[in-house]
């Protein structure tokens, strides 16, 4: 069963309502992403919609008017939970019990009385989940209103089969304001969709708006875009600049050019001496139904360069800052020196990130790191640029085209000197307390690119990590199976 998202349409004030059927818009942040898929928790006194599913100590502050959460005060909260679980396929998040008491919302019902709350979570891991709060005894159900007053609320859910949820609506009873019909829709940056809208009651009265978004027409492209990418491209790739501590930080950013699935941004960091552009394939993958970010390293591609020498923490600093801008967690994805710095940001900014995948850990023995080369020769003849040629074409792997090779080797010549620098700082970087500092859920991939050891080390020290294999890749993976690489990223974010 596909699970919808929710979002809220609510009058101009946050009220609380002493009825059971009145909506309080909750902005208490939601810390479902920490807890199993299902969850029934018992409490001493629920006596208010209690902050389970508030972010941890270490999250970063959500901008002002961030609704992750609606609380919806219900006379039966066991028909509320048949209906937002049956009917409309949400999953019970978590459930308290307690008792009415001095810290409980305004209620009619008396002190001492059960206190009953529950979250339903939809597919989306934190925003748009729904909360159900029932104050004192069951009560019977409601009549539908016969119109709509300011205060009210209309929770407007997406789905990805209208037919489905129709169907069981009318298995179900539920009262129906308007059947299934289809409209063109106009959306931001002028994407046209066809939708189909229904229109039903809840079990208390709230007004539900379900739809469906259907395939999409693109919105207008640039001409250089549409030469490239076709009248009918999935994936629009744009490329920006953001100010950042180092000066300019150079990104790449794919995202679906018609309605896609609700997910978590994904920010691609590469390997050094590289830039975001080794992911040039992987990013119109991944950016079918998400938006995606391969930055640059500072000093490395197009982003400005630091004055001097960094440490790898200084690198996840820098590149937390773009991530902090975002302002909600993403899903790192990090690739041989790339992965280190995704798994230094995520031990030191666990608040900004939901899901940690690590490709290719270059977690070195001690022998080996001391012999990391991290300078970066120069000759007037070009003889360093034909050996670096002559190491590309040795490890190139079937299925990647001369100019993607070429492409690589070109990259690794934009850093000039500082090459070596995010090597350097790798080779002066304590790794294990780091990793086992980490408190996300990280997925380590190991293909066969010299690092495979490596991988199952840096699983076994990472808390809880899930170790994947994948030995039908070498070097040079994200040109020459980037919907395979997709999809093992895809299975380990969603």
């Amino acid at each position: 069963m596909s699970r919808p998202r929710a979002a809220v349409a609510t009058g101009g004030r946050l009220r609380a309502s002493r009825r059971p059927g009145g909506a309080l818009a909750s902005l208490l942040a939601c810390a479902g992403l920490l807890l199993p898929a299902v969850q029934t928790a018992a409490a001493p006194a629920a006596s208010a919609a209690p902050a389970a599913d508030a972010p941890p100590a270490a999250a970063t502050a959500d901008p002002p008017g961030l609704v992750r959460r609606t609380t919806l005060v219900v006379h039966d909260l066991e028909a509320s939970v048949r209906f937002y679980r049956d009917v409309l396929g949400f999953e019970l998040w978590l459930e308290n019990r307690g008792q009415v008491g001095p810290s409980s919302l305004p209620t009619a019902a008396p002190p001492g009385s059960p206190s009953r709350f529950a979250i339903m979570k939809g597919r989306h891991p934190w925003v748009g989940m729904v909360g159900l709060l029932q104050y004192g005894e069951p009560r019977p159900l409601p009549r539908p209103p016969a119109a709509l007053r300011p205060g009210d609320a209309v929770l407007m859910l997406e789905t990805t089969d209208l037919e489905g949820a129709w169907q069981r609506m009318q298995r179900a009873g539920t009262p129906i304001l308007r059947p299934p019909a289809s409209s063109e829709v106009t959306g931001a940056g002028g994407a046209r969709w066809t939708a189909r809208f229904l229109f039903a009651f809840d079990p208390d009265g709230h007004v539900l708006e379900i739809n469906e978004r259907l395939p999409a027409a693109p919105a207008p492209a640039a001409a250089g875009d549409a030469a490239r990418a076709g009248p009918a491209a999935p994936v629009r790739v744009r490329r920006e600049f953001v100010d950042g501590r180092y000066g300019q930080l150079h990104l790449r950013r794919a995202s679906p050019t018609q309605a896609g699935g609700l997910h978590a941004p994904v920010v691609l960091l590469h390997q050094t001496p590289l830039s975001g552009r080794m992911f040039s394939e992987l990013l119109r993958e991944l950016g079918r139904d998400r938006v995606v970010y391969a930055p640059d390293t500072p000093g490395y591609g197009e982003s400005d360069a630091p004055a001097s020498p960094p440490e790898l923490a200084d690198y996840a600093d820098a590149l937390h800052d773009f991530v902090a801008g975002l302002k909600e967690p993403v899903d790192l994805v990090g690739y041989h020196t790339g992965a280190m710095i995704a798994a230094e940001l995520a031990a030191r900014h666990p608040g900004s990130v939901r899901r940690v995948v690590l490709v290719s850990m270059p977690l070195f023995a001690p022998e080996r790191r001391a012999a990391l080369v991290t300078t970066t020769p120069l000759a007037e003849d070009g003889s360093p640029l034909l050996a670096e040629w002559r190491s590309t074409m040795r490890v190139r792997p079937p299925g990647q085209t001369l100019e993607q090779a070429a492409r690589i080797v070109a990259e690794k010549q934009r850093a000039g000197t500082r090459a070596g620098w995010a090597l350097a700082a790798l080779q002066r970087y304590d790794a294990p307390p780091r990793l086992q500092a980490i408190s996300r859920p990280v997925t380590v991939v190991r293909p066969q690119d010299g690092l495979w050891d490596e991988g199952a080390a840096a699983a076994r020290l990472i808390p809880g990590a899930r170790l994947v294999d994948a030995p039908q890749w070498a070097f040079g993976l994200f040109d020459a199976d980037p919907s395979g690489v997709a999809r093992v990223i895809r299975d380990a974010l969603d």
